[in-house]
């Protein structure tokens, strides 16, 4: 007798499944960034980030490229924020958990870029 080869062959994981993933990483690594500047721990944080694989495409991507800009920027100045990292990471969150509207995609992004901003005038000083 043939055995039905459907129920032995691994299922393939959901296309987002790798997304969640990457979120949980980067909100557990969160709790080990503190508020001193530390190279080793941003790169690394900003590493599995850019793990994200729809940086930049949907409202969560949003989120994760202005999060990466953020870290640059911290980089750059040799400086951190752990809150304003951790602003993103709730935003990030909110956006995989629903789909906002887009009147709430647009105020949460502009909160984000007004986060960027105190670095950004930060940096241009």
């Amino acid at each position: 007798m043939i055995e039905d080869q459907d129920e032995s062959a691994p299922k393939k994981p959901h296309r987002r499944a790798g997304d969640a993933d990457v979120l949980a990483l980067a909100e557990s690594l969160l709790l080990t960034i503190q508020n001193t500047f530390d190279r080793g721990d941003l790169e690394v944080f900003k590493t599995v980030v850019e793990s994200y694989p729809d940086v930049g495409r949907d409202g969560a991507g949003d989120v994760v490229a202005s999060l990466i800009g953020l870290l640059d920027d911290f980089l750059d100045q040799e400086t951190c924020d752990r809150m304003a990292i951790a602003v993103h990471m709730r935003a990030w969150r909110f956006m995989v958990s629903r789909k906002p509207d887009k009147a709430e995609r647009t105020r949460i992004l502009k909160g984000l870029s007004d986060v960027r901003d105190v670095y950004a005038t930060a940096g241009a000083a």
